[in-house]
């Protein structure tokens, strides 16, 4: 399934809400089958540069975050937020990788992740 995944970067215009200085904000976009998503991935570039294991394996667990909640105030109270930033992030995640995978292939695609975890 990784096969069919095609992952385009570049760097966002604005560098801002970083996890740290040393961190790089990009602008990914994923494409399969004629379908894409657009997301912002930030990775230390001195170590790593964005890739599809790591960028897949961070939206598919922003969506495991949404769809594991019943609600907001669930996903609040989970996740320590205080507001709705998050959970509107997640929830679009969630709702664009379903929309280009089912869930079959999206238990596909985590399982190809994982065997590829000691690359």
């Amino acid at each position: 399934m990784l096969n069919k995944i095609k992952l385009s970067y570049k760097v966002a215009d604005k560098q801002e809400n970083l996890f740290t200085p040393s961190h790089t904000l990009f602008k990914c976009k994923i494409k399969v089958d004629g379908l894409q998503f657009t997301f912002p991935y930030q990775c230390n570039t001195e170590h790593d540069e964005p890739n599809l294991i790591d960028c897949l394996r961070a939206i598919i667990c922003d969506m495991d975050c949404f769809d594991g909640c019943r609600d907001m105030s669930d996903f609040n109270w989970e996740f320590g937020c205080t507001d709705d930033k998050a959970y509107k992030a997640c929830k679009r995640t969630s709702k664009a990788l379903h929309r280009l995978f089912t869930d079959a292939e999206i238990s596909e695609i985590t399982k190809e992740i994982d065997e590829n975890e000691g690359d």
